[in-house]
């Protein structure tokens, strides 16, 4: 009530203020400038200079998961997942640009079989097993926390696959629990002694995972190459197969990030001399550590028009402007419902040697 109140008297002062001084006033802009054209968001910024201060009580929790029916797989053990946090009935999400479609899969999961894990244990507000929200979104503050927060008890923990799991758990022995995306799809995990830490947004997610990590990756013995990144499939290029060959004729190494661990992987984007790469999500390997440029193949017609898209994917790459170049591409004009928001290309390989000659 009192901060009602108090927030109600500062508004009454800020309108009188207006009325008063018709002629001037000083307000209240995040950016300093009213231009509706300008997409941004306004995310909070943990103080992490004072992390010895912070106090955690013991609660009761439950971890919730979903997955969309296209991505689930029954065979493999990393299925495509995103997984809330329940505290007293309620779960919490960053920005409200996905919340009916969330509230609507989280509901749906609530009566599942259930696991408990009576530990006491450190556990987040949010999970996903999909790599590109994963790098993007929870791995920095992983990071943070396992590095500076946590000492005697673990952290719960669902990564994209088992490459994570064993670089991770290299870097941190006996500080994770891992917990399979597959188990926490097919059943609701309650810690009674949970010890619950902040969600860090994408900015500050972003640079701790690229300080952390960087820390780890100086010493590199093979020599530089030449390298094209990419996943192998065609649901971002759609004459993937050959490209590769292309790639593959000029003496570039290609680089499968589902297929590499994850140390050799970073090292490789690090070090590299020449680095291109397939857009999406696969560049999110790149953000987490490297610093030189590179080159992105992307769609000519790709835009990032409102900040629902911005908040989903587009962050990501903005993060990294100044050191990417675009080769911008045509879209494939057969097929364009492979993946939400990103446009599926088809790449000439005459124009693209050109371009690479100049590199």
């Amino acid at each position: 009530m009192k901060l009602f109140i108090k927030k109600l008297f500062y508004k009454i002062k800020i309108f009188s203020r207006s009325i008063l001084f018709l002629k001037y006033n000083h307000k209240k802009n995040s950016l300093c400038i009213n231009n509706s054209s300008i997409i941004f968001n306004q995310i909070p910024i943990i103080n992490v200079e004072n992390d010895k201060e912070w106090k955690f009580k013991i609660k009761n929790s439950e971890l919730i998961s979903y997955t969309g029916l296209k991505n689930f797989n029954e065979k493999t053990e990393y299925p495509l997942i995103e997984s809330w946090l329940k505290i007293k009935n309620r779960t919490y999400s960053p920005n409200n640009f996905f919340i009916n479609e969330q509230f609507k899969n989280i509901y749906s999961n609530i009566k599942k079989n259930e696991i408990i894990y009576n530990k006491r244990i450190y556990v987040l507000p949010y999970y996903t097993s999909v790599f590109g929200h994963f790098a993007g979104d929870v791995l920095g503050g992983v990071l943070y926390y396992l590095k500076f927060i946590i000492n005697e008890d673990k952290l719960a923990l669902i990564t994209p696959s088992k490459l994570w799991n064993d670089f991770l758990e290299e870097i941190f022995p006996n500080k994770i629990h891992f917990i399979s995306p597959k188990i926490a799809l097919q059943n609701n995990i309650i810690f009674p002694n949970s010890l619950i830490l902040p969600r860090i947004n994408t900015v500050q997610n972003y640079i701790l995972a690229k300080n952390i990590l960087n820390s780890y990756l100086n010493n590199n013995t093979e020599p530089k190459k030449n390298i094209f990144l990419t996943t192998g499939r065609d649901a971002r290029i759609a004459n993937i197969a050959e490209v590769i060959t292309f790639f593959q004729k000029i003496n570039y190494e290609i680089v499968y990030p589902d297929k590499t661990p994850i140390k050799e992987l970073l090292l490789k984007i690090k070090y590299s001399k020449i680095l291109i790469s397939e857009k999406a999500s696969i560049i999110n390997n790149i953000h987490l550590c490297r610093s030189n440029s590179y080159y992105i193949l992307s769609s000519k017609n790709e835009i990032i028009d409102d900040n629902k898209k911005f908040s989903y994917a587009g962050i990501y790459k903005s993060l990294h402007k100044g050191l990417y170049q675009d080769i911008l591409c045509d879209d494939d004009p057969i097929f364009q419902d492979k993946v939400p928001y990103k446009k599926r290309i088809r790449i000439n390989i005459k124009t693209l040697e050109e371009q690479i000659k100049q590199y």
